[in-house]
């Protein structure tokens, strides 16, 4: 009888993952080899990872095992823990941030809580809805509810959000959980009863407003702040601790956005896979999530071992996020050409 080919790497992730996912060996070995086609095809359209996939069946039989594996539910609490393991003890920043497409006359759209995670966030939850339009509290009760019994090694040190994620029972909700907003207010929201672009119009270009005493909003007592850009637009802010921190703080979110551009233009194109149902969507997106981690943890490696060059505007030449994918592709289409173990190292900054 042919013996399999030996895959050592496939089977040490298939072995750490086992730990947090209540997956049984026939869908572990798919959710495994899809992370590693992922990273090879820079893609998550299943036809084009079938060619990718290293599984032991034809071409046509690989890709009938994609379509099945999506069509069942991974619960996103298992990848927050896999996710979890990676971030150091202590303090972490949230990010509650949403994404949307349509594909034909289907909605998707991804409410997403990550953790920040160097000028990246790492995605931990997320609910998929198959209507657009924003949230409702209910919604974000639901969400950060399923995270906060696996922060066991962690604390939340704040929530960062747009406008968008306001409202009253919201906001008591974060702080009977003890989880101090760092939220951007709409110009109509009543501070102490009055709206807070009354107290703030007349702030020029560059000034900003600190209330040092805590303020109404709704329904609980906060800091506000207010500023308006060089460009001219006004941003205002319900926020916890030092007014000085608090906008460096805020800035934060666009981690968020980084996370979803990798996700989507500069990475692996989750808007090009065709699935529309939610479910599908988000077992696609469990896997990616894993694919994105372990991109960025070896592109930290890689910029430990050979720091990348520094353009003239001050940046690197490439993200950690890019680096990471970079080498591990490299070194997923061409390990013979690599330092014995090279591979086996990027693995081990997965798999604790």
């Amino acid at each position: 009888m042919k013996q399999p080919p030996s895959r050592p790497h496939h089977d040490t992730l298939k072995q750490h993952l086992r730990q947090h996912l209540p997956l049984d060996s026939r869908r572990l070995e798919v959710l495994v080899a899809l992370i590693f086609a992922m990273i090879q095809a820079r893609s998550v359209v299943l036809f084009q990872l079938v060619s990718h996939l290293q599984l032991p069946a034809q071409v046509k039989s690989r890709y009938k095992r994609l379509k099945r594996f999506v069509q069942f539910p991974l619960p996103d609490t298992c990848i927050a823990q896999v996710v979890l393991n990676l971030l150091s003890k202590g303090k972490i920043y949230l990010v509650l941030d949403r994404t949307n497409w349509k594909l034909g006359e289907n909605d998707i759209n991804i409410l997403l809580l990550s953790a920040l995670w160097k000028t990246f966030a790492f995605p931990l939850c997320w609910t998929v809805f198959d209507e657009s339009g924003n949230s409702d509290q209910q919604d974000r009760f639901t969400l950060v509810s399923r995270l906060l019994p696996l922060l066991k090694d962690h604390s939340v040190s704040g929530l960062l959000a747009d406008r968008e994620f306001i409202g009253q029972e919201w906001f008591v909700f974060l702080r009977r959980h003890h989880i101090p907003p760092f939220i951007r207010l709409k110009a109509d929201t009543r501070v102490d009863g009055i709206p807070i672009w009354c107290c703030s119009k007349k702030l020029q270009k560059g000034e900003s407003r600190y209330w040092h005493r805590k303020m109404r909003v709704y329904g609980i007592s906060c800091r506000v702040l207010a500023v308006r850009s060089l460009k001219g637009e006004l941003l205002f802010l319900a926020y916890a601790g030092r007014h000085d921190q608090a906008l460096q703080t805020y800035r934060l979110r666009w981690n968020a956005e980084n996370l979803h551009s990798a996700l989507k233009t500069r990475g692996f194109h989750l808007e090009e896979s065709g699935l529309y149902f939610p479910e599908r969507v988000s077992m696609l997106l469990g896997g990616l999530s894993l694919a994105f981690v372990w991109c960025c943890v070896c592109g930290e490696f890689q910029t430990s071992r050979e720091p990348p060059a520094i353009l003239k505007h001050g940046y690197a030449e490439k993200s950690v996020f890019r680096l990471g994918l970079d080498t591990l592709q490299d070194a997923l289409f061409r390990p013979t050409f690599l330092t014995p173990g090279f591979l086996g190292q990027l693995l081990a900054c997965f798999v604790p």
